[in-house]
């Protein structure tokens, strides 16, 4: 899992990618190369991802193509006792919300992400500690021009 550093809490992309380790983590998580060679073996898929595509994912990248990261879940399901129709949450009192329906959701709030965006944690004043220190008390410096 990424550092709070590479990928900030409290980010859309933070959650999708959460949701990827939890999937990688109920498959045990298996060799990326172990997940490519699995998904070369299934031509019914729409999507392909090499180790290193998986590799960025689980390192804090989103992919633009839905294709690309449904097809590393499946592998995921595969490789678990997960399936991607099961439940997501049991607790869940409205209509039926599916493991696979999750990590849609999680990726497409996660796509449509400024990943520019400030981090939600920290005020957008400028804060400059440079210029707003104060003056040591026993100081000769002088703030005039030598001119």
């Amino acid at each position: 899992m990424p550092s709070t550093d590479v990928v900030r809490n409290g980010t859309k992309r933070r959650r999708f990618i959460e949701e990827m380790f939890r999937l990688y983590r109920a498959a045990g998580s298996p060799a990326l190369r172990e997940i490519e060679e699995w998904i070369r073996a299934n031509d019914d898929l729409k999507g392909t991802a090499s180790t290193e595509t998986i590799r960025r994912i689980l390192r804090g990248h989103v992919p633009p193509r839905w294709h690309t990261v449904e097809a590393i879940a499946l592998a995921f399901f595969a490789a678990s006792d997960l399936e991607p129709g099961q439940e997501r949450w049991t607790d869940n009192i409205n209509e039926p919300f599916s493991n696979m329906d999750a990590l849609r959701q999680a990726w497409a709030e996660a796509v449509e992400e400024d990943p520019a965006a400030s981090d939600p944690r920290v005020p957008n004043n400028f804060d400059d500690p440079w210029a707003t220190a104060p003056r040591p008390a026993a100081s000769n410096f002088n703030d005039e021009p030598p001119f």
